[in-house]
């Protein structure tokens, strides 16, 4: 009797199998097209929008730390010139980060010892959350709740015997509202109060002391004008004040450019300066605005001519260089720019990834749509290829080469729509936040983030071919090859 030896199926290899693939793709190389472009199309969707909300972020953190940088001047003035509030000095103390100077200022102010202080930021923790919630309720349940008090009013009211159980029993009855922390908390908090309020009015009263010493030094000046000077700085720091030679210095810089600015929006009032301004623009005097001002400053030539018909008014552009002139017209375009940037940026910096509540929603909802699309277009192109299957089988190949082909067939469709699809989704949102922002926030551009999230959406793009591919090509290679030729 003959034996039969029946060998195991030949398989191919992985390279073998690519270039199959390969030469499949191109053998439908109009089909496969279109779904590369299905999947760049749903790819990109999700750049665009992942793009733009990467960029409006970068840019309104770039702008508010510029913002806060350049008006670094006014805040000393206001600090300066008066006493804090009680709900600002709350702000202030729960703000400050230890060994943060202004820790040093408030002990100062307020008298406190270590263990004050200390004591007074956990306080000034718990009270900014509260009255945060309480800012948060509309007027007719803050009203149900506390009636008419407001701000530290509100701790003051809850204080006394008996309201804050009342106030417990309201809170109860309305759902809506959810209390920071439990009630024994707040209960734990109000009797801390009265030592938090006194240590705030401590430090109020210091700074009021002072302001009202620092105010004897100034020999008649205004604020600004004293902190031109740098010197300033050393009286400010004798009353208790953390303006250190570096801040001042600062300042100091601020401050002189803050009066130039003033001096020069004034200097409109000059006739024959005026007259300069409108003759270029042939426009009206009396239409002649700040813009009209800084643009005209912003050549040597202009501010030179400016500046001569300024000082035909006697006293007027004293101490002002055609290139000061040129170089606060910078300033003031570059403030300009900043807080059109702040207005377009307004919203951002919360949310999932820090994108804002709106942008990550539309985000998550542009994700479902590409998953949504590359599946679609991976089914279809699996299921139109039954025969195609049952042929291959035929022949002999295995279910698991048929699928590892279709799935490998569709991570390069993947992978190609993936690229195309990232890098002009990027280029869009990119094209379209520089028309938006100007040239002049090229630098705020997140260039890592972008390429990182192009990866990121070519990482996407094959998972889900891959994905899409799995189930159809499985159901297929599962069918005997008379059934898959029946397939229309």
């Amino acid at each position: 009797m003959r034996n039969i030896k029946v060998a195991d199926q030949p398989s191919l290899g992985f390279a073998r199998t690519l270039r199959i693939t390969v030469d499949g793709i191109r053998y439908r190389l109009f089909r496969s097209l279109v779904t590369v472009c299905v999947i760049a199309v749903a790819v990109a969707f999700l750049l665009n929008v992942l793009s733009e909300s990467l960029i409006k972020r970068a840019v309104a953190q770039d702008t508010r730390e510029h913002i806060a940088k350049s008006r670094l001047v006014h805040v000393w003035t206001s600090r300066l010139g008066g006493a804090g509030t009680v709900d600002s000095i709350l702000r202030e103390v729960a703000g400050a980060k230890p060994g943060d100077a202004r820790v040093a200022e408030f002990m100062h102010m307020g008298n406190l010892s270590d263990t004050d202080m200390t004591g007074f930021q956990l306080g000034a923790d718990k009270a900014i959350e509260y009255l945060d919630f309480f800012g948060g309720l509309d007027y007719a349940r803050r009203r149900r709740l506390v009636h008419q008090a407001e701000g530290v009013g509100i701790f003051d009211r809850l204080a006394t015997a008996g309201t804050v159980d009342a106030f417990l029993v309201v809170l109860k009855e309305t759902p809506s509202v959810r209390l920071p922390g439990s009630p024994d908390e707040l209960k734990t908090f109000l009797a801390s109060w009265p030592q938090i309020s006194d240590w705030t009015a401590s430090v109020r009263k210091g700074q009021q002391a002072a302001v009202a010493q620092l105010g004897a030094s100034l020999g008649g000046r205004e604020i600004t004008a004293a902190l031109a000077d740098e010197n300033f700085g050393g009286h400010a720091r004798a009353e208790g004040f953390s303006l250190d030679e570096g801040t001042a210095s600062v300042v100091a810089d601020q401050a002189r450019r803050v009066l130039d600015v003033q001096a020069l929006e004034k200097s409109l009032d000059v006739r024959a300066a005026l007259q300069v301004i409108s003759r270029h623009y042939d426009i009206l005097p009396g239409d002649v605005t700040t813009r009209h001002l800084w643009s005209f400053l912003s050549d040597d030539a202009r501010a030179e001519l400016y500046l001569s018909a300024l000082r035909k008014n006697p006293g007027s552009g004293e101490g002002l260089t055609p290139g000061r002139l040129t170089e606060l017209s910078a300033y003031a375009s570059e403030m300009i720019r900043y807080e059109r940037a702040g207005r377009l940026t307004a919203g951002f910096g919360g949310g999932w990834l820090g994108l804002g509540t709106r942008m990550a929603w539309l985000l998550l909802a542009s994700m479902l749509v590409c998953a949504i699309g590359i599946s679609n277009a991976m089914l279809m192109t699996v299921t139109e290829r039954f025969r195609e299957i049952a042929t291959l089988k035929c022949l002999g190949a295995l279910d698991g080469f048929i699928m590892v082909m279709f799935v490998l067939e569709s991570c390069i469709m993947g992978l190609v729509g993936g690229i195309a699809g990232g890098i002009l989704g990027a280029a869009l949102g990119s094209v379209r936040m520089l028309v938006a922002f100007g040239r002049g926030f090229t630098r705020s551009f997140p260039l890592l983030d972008l390429a990182a999230s192009i990866g990121v959406a070519v990482l996407v793009g094959i998972i889900l071919a891959a994905i899409a591919a799995v189930y159809p090509s499985f159901r297929a290679a599962r069918l005997a090859p008379m059934e898959a030729m029946r397939v229309e």
